[in-house]
């Protein structure tokens, strides 16, 4: 699982939920070996195994996931929530979720099971990660769906049954308060059941425009998550450590995987990709993040990054963002910073 990837977008609920169980966040970030300032743009599994497990030991909270579940809905998702939002039905959002699965939770796996009288939506997976074994973990995920699939539908969405891997809580009043429905502990996968007809009805943010806009955003995302996990995440972890250090040439990095240049350039196109745009990107993302900074000296910028000059960056800067990196960082510097996050 070390090579399997989320996007940085789900940080910010992972701070929320650290917060939650009054931990220290900048503390337990760091030793989960994620930089909150470095501007990455994903996430290892290994990271958030190490993350969750942390605070699902120390928050000292029985109830900890079902109060972190129940308080979630379609927008805490990201784009994911939002892609659902848009769907004309609950079974469309769920295909949706099914479809786009890795964007959140690729650790789990979902099957839909439709009876005369019941769906049975199961949920498996994780097995090989520490924090998911945690019955905090199992709270989790069945309160966050259930939150979630009430907000698609406007606010209630009668349940059947709820079934937990885990024993029985001690506490049962606010399982029974949230959930409204029986209860069954100690089964051998973690399910939700609920009514048929409940596939078919109309979500009130339904809006076919939206939704082929946001499912085109979350397939470019997918695909930009399988290949960090491939041959194409190698090559950016290992442009991003040389930047600094001398030319990002395809043929420096090939050595550092051992590898031709031509053996490099063809499997970068099996995944889709180019070296070129790779380095782009790398140069893109560290000259955007500089440039959002009080203090930034044009020219040595440029020379980081591995540009013979000032002038070849300020073109490839205009090609990346459609403007001069001065006129991007008067803007970036005119927009007001967000505030820290909300306990």
């Amino acid at each position: 699982m070390v090579g399997t990837h989320l996007p940085a977008s789900v940080l910010p609920g992972l701070l929320e939920m650290a917060l939650r169980g009054r931990l220290d966040a900048a503390t337990l970030f760091e030793r989960a070996g994620v930089d909150l300032g470095a501007g990455d743009r994903y996430l290892t599994l290994d990271q958030l195994d190490r993350l969750l497990s942390t605070v699902f030991r120390d928050a000292g909270d029985p109830l900890f996931g079902l109060r972190a579940g129940r308080d979630h809905d379609y927008r805490r998702l990201d784009l994911l929530g939002r892609l659902m939002a848009a769907a004309s039905t609950l079974e469309q959002a769920l295909a949706l979720l099914f479809r786009y699965k890795n964007l959140v939770v690729p650790y789990l796996a979902f099957q839909l099971e439709r009876g005369e009288h019941h769906c049975t939506l199961t949920i498996t997976g994780g097995d090989g990660l520490t924090f998911a074994r945690h019955p905090a973990h199992d709270d989790l995920v069945l309160a966050s769906l259930v939150a979630v699939g009430r907000s698609l539908l406007g606010g209630r969405m009668p349940v059947h049954r709820v079934l937990f891997r885990h024993p029985p809580p001690t506490q049962r009043d606010e399982y029974d308060a949230f959930f409204q429905c029986p209860l069954d502990f100690g089964a051998p996968s973690n399910a939700i059941e609920f009514s048929p007809a409940l596939l078919g009805q109309t979500l009130p943010a339904a809006n076919a425009h939206r939704r082929a806009r946001l499912e085109a955003a979350a397939a470019g995302l997918l695909l930009d998550l399988s290949r960090a996990g491939g041959v194409a995440g190698r090559v950016l972890e290992r442009l991003r450590g040389g930047l600094g250090q001398g030319g990002l040439t395809v043929e420096r990095v090939a050595a550092d995987l051992n590898m031709t240049a031509r053996t490099l350039q063809r499997r970068l196109r099996d995944e889709g990709v180019q070296f070129a745009r790779l380095r782009d990107q790398v140069r893109m993302e560290y000259a955007c993040r500089r440039l959002r900074e009080p203090c930034c000296d044009m020219g040595h910028l440029a020379l980081y990054l591995g540009f013979s000059d000032t002038a070849n960056f300020y073109h490839a800067f205009k090609r990346w963002k459609g403007c001069a990196p001065g006129e991007y960082r008067r803007r970036a510097l005119a927009r007001p910073r967000p505030g820290p996050p909300r306990p």
